[in-house]
């Protein structure tokens, strides 16, 4: 099977791929509907969400469980800035950055799932938002089209401008980007029910299960590395 996606002609990266976009789409929802169950309704990649629940806390007075939800936004936001500098050291020293951030998250993944039935703290949702952050900035294009792997309202946009385009003009080739993003998103709607199912027999052990998408996603850059080397 992964032969197969080296052998074929492409016009892009593999990091860039369908099977990529979907791995890590379905291991953010899984995420998501990870956190918002575990860590008091709480999101590490929808910051959105995290910023409506902090105002509407804020709004009916409760200050501290307000504040909560300032802890993912600003290790969010602390994870682009850590993003922007190793891609930029990366890029000087000749290092593949998309695989380098795999390994990253790899390695940000396992430490959650160590943590998490040991932990019920912030540690969790601190982690994860770092994570989701670096994943967001990494990888941003499907097959040269940009795409959003975590906020799928982006997503739901462009399937809809593409699906009118390519009807009304009878563009073939917007019909299947549209196609591409709507198994994108149904990778993301699995994720997050078989979450929150799982959710409710595994607890905080359920996260271990999104190891195996990370993992063939390193595998997979790593055989392209090294085929390119």
């Amino acid at each position: 099977m992964f032969k197969q996606l080296f052998d074929k002609k492409r016009d892009y990266r593999i990091f860039e791929g369908l099977r990529v976009a979907v791995m890590l789409t379905f291991v953010s929802g899984f995420i998501d509907a990870f956190t918002y169950l575990t860590q008091g309704g709480r999101f590490a990649g929808m910051q959105t969400g995290n910023l409506i629940y902090l105002m509407i806390h804020l709004s009916e007075g409760e200050w501290s469980k307000s504040l909560s939800y300032l802890v993912p936004i600003i290790v969010f936001m602390l994870g682009q800035i850590f993003t922007y500098l190793v891609r930029d050291w990366a890029s000087k020293r000749n290092v593949h950055w998309h695989i380098f951030s795999g390994h990253i998250l790899l390695v940000l993944l396992l430490i959650t799932c160590i943590l998490a039935p040991l932990n019920s703290s912030a540690i969790p949702i601190i982690i994860l938002s770092f994570y989701a952050s670096v994943q967001v900035d990494t990888f941003r294009k499907i097959r040269g089209v940009p795409y959003a792997n975590i906020m799928m309202t982006g997503n739901i946009r462009s399937i809809s401008k593409l699906l009118i385009q390519g009807i009304k003009e009878n563009n073939h080739e917007a019909l299947k980007k549209a196609r591409n993003i709507a198994v994108i998103l149904f990778s993301f709607m699995i994720g997050v029910g078989s979450s929150a199912i799982l959710v409710n027999y595994l607890k905080e052990y359920t996260l271990y299960l999104s190891l195996f998408p990370i993992l063939v996603l390193n595998y997979i850059l790593y055989l392209e590395i090294r085929k390119n080397s």
